[in-house]
Parts: C-alpha cells; structure tokens; sequence
C-alpha cells in the first residue's frame, strides 16, 4: 500500500485523541451520562467543524470528480443486489460503504468524547452526522448516469453506523471488536483506490484480550478474524485474474495493541505509539495473521 494511499486512512485515525485509547471509566461515564446537558446536532456540527467540514468537502469533492454526481437531470433508483456473483462486486462496496460510514462515526465519535462529551451524546450525535453525510451521498448518486439511490447501500451504512454506536455505548465492547479493511492496490484500478474492490479485504474482529477472563492469558495476544475479499468483477479485470472469485475467510491473529503498544505505552510516551496503535485498529497489518478459506465461489468469464 503506497503512502499516498495510506494518507486518508492515516489522517482519520491521527485525530483520535491518544486519550481514547485508555481504558474507559464506565462508572464515570455512566454518570456523565445522566448529568450531562444535551448536546443538540447543531452544537455538534460547531464543535466538529472542522471535522464535519473536511469530510463533506471529501465527499462531495469524490462525488463530482468520481462519480459523476449531476451527469443525470432525474433522479433514479437503482437495485444494486448485495453478495451475489452476478452483482457488480458480488458485495465489495456494500461493505466499503459500511466500513467507510463507521469510520467516519468512530471519527466524529470519539472526537465529541475527547472534547468532554459522554458516550450516549458523542455516539447520537456522531450517527446523526455521519448518517446524514452517506445520505447526502446517496441522494446525489441518484442524480448520477452510473449510479443511483441505492437501498442496499442506505442498510450497510446504516449497519456500519450501529456497529460504531454500540462499540462507544456498551461498556467493555470498544475492547472486544474492530472492523478492519487490508488493502493492496491491483494493477487495473491501483490508481483509483475507492473503486479497486479486488484490492481489498474486509474483517470483523474479535479480540480475545477485551475479555476479562482471558487478560491474564496468552490468548489475550489473540485475534479472531472473518474477511471476505472479492476479485476480478470490475471492467477490465479479466486481463488479471482468470475468473472472478469470493473469498470468505476465518483467520488467527495477533492482537498487535497487546503484543506491540500496550508493553511499549509501559516504558516510553509517544504520540506516535499512540497514533500507531489507533490506526491498526482499523487497518489491518499483512502478515499478521493465519487465513483458512471457509467458503469460495468462482464464475468464469463468458
């Protein structure tokens, strides 16, 4: 992955404050909870301004530039289907919409949390914004000739927004999940990151040492990973591959926040580690983990 490529990963992930990577006082925040004055969306959007502001400008900037928001005078729908082998990416972009949505909740999130806000205020008001951002995005592809308003696209973002939701509300989950994407650029569409669905892999993540019960184990340096990774289904792509293919993956992991940030937060304080630590929680390190393939599907090209 180049670093040009890493670089919007990268500048998401470098917001999170450090703090949030401390292990959340629930009781605290409980009470927060119960005492703290209502924050409306209004208020939000002002204290993430410039949050708010970079990724509706990012958006709306992708959506002129790349998908060709305005080229239709009527707005359409459209059935886009959702992991068949006989959709577009049998699947690859409803998942990209629902990482791509809880990204940007975890962003607006936690960053409401570092500035003070509890929990149950920072995730209403980072799921209102982020749901009306993925909105506005799909209300604009429905004025698009390659696109259109898509359903399946409004329930993955949707999806992605609760997984977020309930990772900052329920005490002790933050800990014991993580969505992930692993990236390697193909040679057809490498220079189009957001449209090179066969360059990625999505995982869900279970991490062992989120569990009481295990923390004082070796399992706590366990992961447990499901992926699904898709090639082959984009114009073209038949010069690369020699059919397009599914993959449905569980893995064995290393939970690189307990084998690497957490010992190392021990002994020295650095941003960096800090950082580090919060983007491989949602960029998924290569190498780092044993795949078994339970399920593969292959079509041939006609």
């Amino acid at each position: 992955m180049s670093l040009k490529q890493l670089v919007p990963i990268a500048i998401l992930t470098t917001l999170f404050s450090k703090s949030l990577l401390a292990e959340t006082n629930w009781e605290a925040q409980i009470v927060a909870d119960n005492t703290q004055q209502h924050l409306s969306l209004i208020e939000a959007i002002k204290e993430l301004k410039w949050e708010f502001g970079s990724v509706v400008a990012g958006t709306t900037y992708l959506g002129l530039d790349n998908w060709n928001w305005g080229s239709s005078n009527t707005f359409k729908t459209v059935n886009e289907g959702w992991f068949g082998t006989d959709t577009g990416s049998a699947g690859a972009d409803k998942l990209g919409h629902m990482y791509s949505t809880y990204l940007m909740n975890e962003l607006f999130t936690k960053r409401l949390i570092d500035k003070g806000y509890s929990p149950k205020e920072a995730a209403r008001n980072g799921a209102l914004l982020a749901g009306g951002i993925m909105l506005w995005v799909e209300a604009f592809d429905g004025y698009s000739v390659d696109h259109g308003f898509s359903y399946e696209d409004v329930v993955l973002n949707t999806t992605g927004i609760g997984i977020s939701y309930l990772k900052n509300t329920v005490p002790g989950l933050d800990d014991k999940i993580d969505l992930r994407v692993e990236y390697h650029p193909t040679e057809e569409h490498g220079d189009h990151p957001i449209i090179d669905y066969s360059g990625y892999t999505y995982s869900g993540v279970l991490k062992l040492g989120g569990f009481e019960r295990l923390q004082n184990t070796p399992l706590k340096y366990v992961e447990l990973q499901l992926g699904y990774h898709t090639e082959g289904f984009k114009k073209n792509e038949e010069k690369h591959y020699n059919e397009k293919k599914t993959e449905l993956q569980l893995a064995i992991g290393l939970d690189l926040s307990e084998v690497l940030f957490k010992p190392a937060k021990r002994y020295t304080e650095s941003d960096w580690i800090d950082y580090a630590d919060t983007f491989f929680r949602y960029y998924q390190m290569p190498g780092t983990y044993i795949p078994t393939t339970l399920n593969e599907r292959t079509v041939p090209y006609r």
